[in-house]
């Protein structure tokens, strides 16, 4: 689902958002502008759907560690992109 407050994408959409229109240019702007439940949406996407050199094309591997706790991913892929991105989960 497209973010609360984000228009109509263009023709020219991303792969890695199924069933919706995002375009690059969308996804720049939610990840410069949005808010952090919106930014933790795409990256989201990104870590679920999106070839490797694409994420890193979007973001940079301490922006998503920054805002990891609030990413919304399947608990064995929240594990793996924990161990590659050195990620320390929470004690307790």
């Amino acid at each position: 689902m497209l973010p609360p407050g984000r228009g109509p994408a263009d023709s020219d959409s991303l792969y890695f958002f199924p069933g919706q229109q995002i375009s690059a240019a969308q996804l720049r702007t939610i990840l410069q502008d949005g808010t952090v439940r919106e930014r933790a949406w795409a990256i989201s996407h990104l870590l679920r759907y999106a070839q490797w050199d694409d994420i890193w094309t979007y973001v940079s591997r301490d922006e998503v560690r920054e805002i990891f706790p609030e990413l919304d991913l399947p608990e064995n892929l929240r594990a793996a992109w924990g161990r590659m991105l050195k990620v320390e989960a929470p004690v307790g």
